[in-house]
């Protein structure tokens, strides 16, 4: 299995442009992720009632089958604007990317409900999710790739973790946003026009994004494939035929690591507040202090990465998974704010500090320049599609089988883990050690192990 060096043969960046770079990169996901999670947020405590009839069983169904329907989107725009980012370069397609999730989102902030124009109400809904899903799909598989190229050996996977650890910034964000609403508003108050204000809000914070991308200038290898001549017509079919030994353990990773996030981040402030008794905005203060805490977890778990290589922190983060899962449940059955933040915290800041950025630097480094993007868009968003979006509804409906009990979903998540462990097992090596012998140039080595 062949490790691509050519991220570092295309030559770097000036440190300017390589801060611009992340800058830019890691903006931008901020705001697209501020905007996907203020979706999840309200579909958890308000679209049931407001978009599908009720607070009852049929209601939340409804409102988290919508938000799979955006993960159903993510592979569509992913692998679209994955072939234009290897046909034309990164820059122009992030900015596409930009509008389209902005756009989407204040226009959600102006819906009428379902009181108003019946089933239009979610149909528009369903409309304006798919736009985002297609942007968010597309977005984060970008920012990975322009990080990861503009970055070296040395530090490709504390770097890749900057788009990483700015998800959780977006999320925070998001969740601090609804925390504070929620707190200050009343609940009619919060139901009828408080939801909203957010979303039309963000069109402002995605102005300031667009500003900072456009500063960014094209990645060094992006631009050495144009000039070599080997940029692909069909990247994506390319990907597929030339590296679908890496595709498919790829994808298995994702298939573990995406649902915890999902579970974590939606289904279980819908599980604690609905299904168990406990105050929403004591839930949405444990779920803050869980995303500020994998922004740093990310960058930490990216330096070790660096130092003793991908598959090891992979491959304790999914042990970790298999073992931490029912545990965590035991935690919210508890109805501690306090337990209950522990266990938010233990589910992100270690299971996803230890794989979203690692898990960047380990593909990046596995495709080359000319079929990266779609390499990570198709090892990423189909498993976001099929067991990421998900997630929250059959979490839900587990819940529903076990008669309220979570012992289903915890069994879920390990079987999850444990195809993340098996898929870890067979990616490849990729980290690139350099050793220098006296009056000699460094010699780059690098595992070629599965």
């Amino acid at each position: 299995m062949t490790i691509h060096n050519d991220i570092d043969r295309a030559g770097l960046a000036s440190p300017k442009e390589r801060r611009s770079a992340v800058i830019g990169s890691s903006v931008g996901t901020v705001i697209e992720w501020f905007d996907f999670t203020l979706y999840s947020l309200a579909s958890a405590l308000v679209f049931a009632p407001l978009f599908f009839g009720g607070d009852g069983l049929a209601g939340m169904l409804g409102a988290f089958a919508t938000f799979a329907v955006g993960f159903g989107a993510r592979p569509i725009g992913g692998l679209i604007f994955a072939h234009f980012g290897d046909r034309i370069g990164r820059k122009a397609t992030l900015l596409a990317t930009l509008l389209m999730m902005g756009l989407a989102t204040t226009l959600i902030g102006l819906l009428p409900t379902a009181e108003t124009v019946g089933v239009w109400a979610p149909i528009a809904l369903i409309v304006l999710r798919i736009f985002q899903g297609a942007g968010a799909g597309a977005e984060f598989a970008g920012a990975m790739t322009m990080a990861s190229e503009s970055s070296d050996t040395r530090n490709r996977a504390f770097i890749a973790g900057f788009p990483g650890a700015a998800v959780y910034v977006g999320m925070a964000l998001a969740t601090v946003t609804i925390a504070v609403l929620t707190a200050v508003l009343t609940p009619e108050q919060f139901r009828e026009w408080g939801w909203r204000i957010p979303f039309v809000a963000s069109v402002l914070i995605v102005a300031l994004a667009m500003y900072f991308r456009l500063q960014v200038k094209e990645t060094a290898a992006f631009e050495a494939a144009e000039q070599k001549g080997v940029v692909q017509r069909a990247p994506l079919a390319q990907a597929i035929k030339s590296h679908w030994r890496v595709l498919l353990p790829g994808m298995g990773l994702f298939v573990f690591a995406l649902p915890w996030v999902y579970v974590v981040q939606t289904f279980s402030i819908s599980y604690t507040t609905g299904t168990l008794n406990v105050d929403p905005t004591s839930a949405l203060i444990g779920l803050i202090i869980a995303e500020l805490l994998t922004i740093p977890a990310t960058l930490l778990f990216g330096r070790l990465a660096d130092r003793i290589g991908r598959k090891p922190v992979l491959l304790f983060a999914a042990v970790f998974a298999i073992l931490f899962a029912f545990p965590m449940f035991v935690l919210y059955q508890t109805e501690s704010a306090t337990l209950i933040g522990i266990a938010l915290v233990l589910g992100l800041a270690v299971i996803q500090g230890a794989t979203i950025g690692v898990s960047a630097a380990l593909l990046a480094e596995a495709f080359p320049t000319s079929m990266r993007w779609s390499g990570i868009a198709i090892s990423r968003e189909i498993p976001a599609a099929l067991v990421g979006g998900t997630a929250p509804l059959v979490a839900t409906w587990l819940v529903a089988v076990g008669g309220g009990a979570p012992w289903l979903v915890a069994a879920y998540l390990v079987g999850l883990s444990a195809i993340g462990l098996i898929a870890i097992a067979f990616l490849p090596e990729t980290l690139v050690r350099e050793t220098a012998r006296v009056g000699s140039p460094a010699i780059r080595e690098t595992s070629d192990r599965a």
